[in-house]
């Protein structure tokens, strides 16, 4: 699977990709793994949210 078709299917359980959003930082100027831990956790709640209200 090519890096495009990956952005546009990420893998089950996740809205937008880290990498995804490092790029629309750019340089990312603090510790960038606290930033990663704490986006993939609002990540995983963003997308279970939406699995919830879909299956209703």
């Amino acid at each position: 699977m090519s890096e495009k078709e990956k952005v546009l299917n990420p893998d089950p359980g996740v809205c937008v990709p880290w990498k995804v959003k490092m790029e629309e930082f750019g340089e990312f100027p603090g510790n960038e793994e606290i930033a990663k831990k704490e986006w993939e956790k609002l990540d995983d709640f963003a997308y279970n949210f939406i699995w919830f209200w879909a299956q209703r």
